[in-house]
């Protein structure tokens, strides 16, 4: 049976756009929530916190910028984080096409096009009066420019995919990835996850009535909502075999994953969480592993009432009594929610968790919701510390899309 491993990773965060400064900020418990400052606060009556990237600040690859600039923000994230990514697994740009694939998630795409093109352009302005460049830019809205346009500028000939399932996609990505090179589809692809900030997607949280006034504090007793956030994150996955061949550095595994739907809502979840149920079990089973072996949960945890109290339940069908000698960590805390982009997040936190042996913290959470009647752990013991062996990643979306990732220490046996 193939394996799949985990050779690189490219992260652009509210934290940091660089693996080692976001992984150290994780592990310290920094927050990249601040006020928002890319849409004007007056319109959103008190809610005005976010978690916004300034790539241009903290990522000097200044030709790659330049060269996605017109294909939007979500494009340029993910573009970065692959550069970074491929860079960690040591390639660089390929000179010529090859098999190797891309994946990628996502929830509004490049929404922020859309919008620019509603704020700037007159739509009576007749076509001849375009730039040659705002014509084009007319035609990168479209969702598949998020792998296509990576595809040509890595020349990346094989699976070339935007999977759109909001808030799950990241995962939804990287599950996809494993399938297809543990079926011999592809030795080598990239996956994970991007979204930028948008109007649209503040506006349809802010009238949700979801977000937090203060701070993201998932399964906190006092919890109040979540934070928007943004950025885009990249696995490089490879058939076990390749890695060892051109002698990679391994960083973790992929074991297994799960899928679900609540078919329950369009957007509140199902409280008994069945879909989250589904997914993590099926996870687990898929991985061949016993659950009592699961180190931890990197949690959704967006630290709103509902999902939070769906995502316990779940927890509960499938851990029972076990659930009160579990560690949960949920880092939107730190981060926001970064939609598509979350889980990918999630998903390198995990990996770096598995390699350097250490398990990061939650932030805000200060006091278990008694409703839940539970007790399971929020802040890591020393006692788990150089024992992080199978990490479960839970992510969820609009819709009652679920899917669950088992991220696992790599074994050379």
């Amino acid at each position: 049976m193939k394996r799949i491993v985990i050779t690189g990773m490219g992260v652009v965060s509210p934290l940091a756009c660089e693996k080692g400064a976001f992984w150290e900020k994780i592990l310290n418990g920094e927050s990249g929530v601040g006020d928002l400052t890319k849409l004007d606060p007056s319109n959103y009556k008190g809610v005005t916190r976010a978690a916004e990237v300034d790539l241009e600040k903290d990522y000097k690859n200044t030709e790659l910028l330049e060269h996605f600039k017109p294909y939007g923000k979500a494009v340029t994230y993910a573009a970065a984080a692959i550069d970074m990514g491929l860079k960690d697994a040591s390639f660089e740009k390929f000179t010529k096409k090859n098999n190797y694939g891309v994946i990628l998630g996502t929830t509004n795409g490049n929404q922020d096009i859309v919008e620019r093109i509603v704020d700037q352009w007159n739509l009576e302005m007749k076509h001849e009066d375009l730039s040659s460049e705002a014509a084009k830019t007319l035609t990168y809205f479209r969702p598949v420019e998020l792998s296509a346009s990576i595809a040509k500028y890595y020349n990346l000939g094989g699976t070339n995919m935007v999977i759109p399932t909001a808030c799950a996609a990241g995962n939804y990505a990287i599950g996809t990835a494993y399938s297809m090179i543990r079926e011999g589809r592809s030795s080598l692809i990239i996956a994970g996850g991007a979204d930028p900030f948008t109007r649209s997607c503040y506006t349809v949280f802010y009238r949700l009535g979801a977000m937090s006034k203060d701070n993201c504090k998932p399964f906190d007793q006092n919890r109040n909502g979540m934070i928007v956030g943004e950025g885009a994150a990249v696995l490089v996955l490879e058939e076990l075999e390749h890695a060892l061949a051109r002698g990679a550095k391994i960083y973790g595994e992929i074991k297994g994953y799960g899928l679900a739907c609540d078919a329950y809502d369009p957007t509140a979840p199902d409280p008994e969480g069945s879909g989250a149920t589904l997914s993590m079990n099926n996870a687990i089973k898929s991985s061949n592993i016993d659950k009592e072996s699961i180190t931890y949960v990197s949690a959704h945890g967006t630290g709103t009432k509902a999902n939070d109290s769906h995502e316990v339940n779940a927890m509960r069908n499938v851990f029972r009594e076990e659930i009160d000698s579990l560690y949960v960590n949920g880092i939107k805390s730190m981060l926001g929610h970064c939609m598509g982009a979350a889980s990918a997040l999630e998903a390198v936190t995990a990996t770096l968790s598995l390699h350097h042996q250490k398990v990061p913290r939650n932030r805000n959470t200060e006091k278990i919701d008694e409703a839940f009647n539970t007790h399971f752990h929020i802040q890591p013991s020393s006692e788990i510390e150089n024992k992080v062996d199978h990490v479960l990643s839970n992510s969820f979306a609009f819709g009652g899309n679920i899917c669950s990732v088992i991220f696992s220490k790599y074994d050379s046996k």
